[in-house]
């Protein structure tokens, strides 16, 4: 299993941890290996070991059972009693899913926070914002994302430079902003459940995600929660809707099966 003693920059991270446990020890192992997975420390698939765990860590194995049942909860791990324990397997059509309650769970949000955003809070979604250009920058550029459709060792060597885990945890970590002034508890909860199985699953889509217009939205919810306009937020929380979800090798392999029963 791999180290997972370093600690993640993650903000969402530290955000969810607060939803879903109490006490430190569980916390601490919680945000370890949520972080872990996020960063590409842990991949889907890997198998996770509650000793070696609480080895890396220094604790004992109950916190460390605590921790990996929270992260079940929120899809994140999945188990088989007496087999294994491992990073969930997120499929394409789960991450789609799971976008759509994402997006009417944070609409719901922006209607109670929009009106509470400071200057300096608009201040930290813009950085946020920048942090999230940098890294998807190449994607913006008809010629480079050409190479990159066309050059699979360019892919490779984005995947191994932690380039999607990058983009995920900064777009992540954009929207937790507003997550944080939530007064209601269920409505966090609920956001949390979702967000880092969308954040796991965007990792192994079998395409990329139109990042022009995640960016877009971005700056429209970053102008709403300047000018407090409950209605403009709404209007980027649309436009982040209509981002389709890749789904192109589930749907490849449904038409199959489909040809395959008409055939017989």
């Amino acid at each position: 299993m791999s180290d997972v003693r370093a600690n993640g920059t993650g903000t969402a991270d530290s955000a969810v941890t607060e939803s879903f446990a109490s006490s430190p020890v569980v916390n601490l192992v919680f945000d370890r290996v949520l972080s872990a997975v996020h960063e590409g420390r842990l991949l889907p698939g890997q198998r996770i070991s509650d000793s070696e765990l609480a080895e890396q860590l220094g604790v004992s194995r109950t916190p460390v059972r605590e921790a990996l049942q929270r992260l079940r909860e929120i899809g994140i791990i999945e188990a088989s009693a007496s087999r294994f324990t491992r990073v969930a397997l997120v499929n394409p059509k789960q991450t789609a899913d799971a976008m759509v309650v994402w997006v009417a769970l944070y609409s719901a949000l922006v209607n109670e926070v929009i009106p509470l955003v400071t200057p300096e809070l608009v201040d930290e979604m813009r950085a946020d914002h920048a942090l999230f250009l940098e890294h998807v920058s190449w994607a913006l550029d008809a010629t480079r994302m050409a190479e990159m459709r066309a050059n699979p060792e360019l892919v490779r060597e984005h995947v191994t430079a932690l380039v999607p885990q990058k983009i995920a945890m900064a777009n992540a970590n954009f929207f937790n902003h507003l997550v944080r002034l939530s007064q209601n508890p269920s409505l966090v909860r609920g956001i949390n459940s979702v967000v880092h199985l969308i954040q796991l699953g965007s990792l192994y889509l079998p395409d990329y995600l139109d990042f022009r217009a995640l960016s877009e939205s971005q700056l429209l919810l970053i102008a709403a929660a300047r000018d407090h306009d409950r209605a403009a937020a709404q209007g980027a929380l649309r436009m982040l809707g209509l981002i389709s979800v890749p789904t192109a090798a589930l749907e490849a392999e449904a038409d199959e099966a489909d040809e395959a029963h008409e055939a017989q």
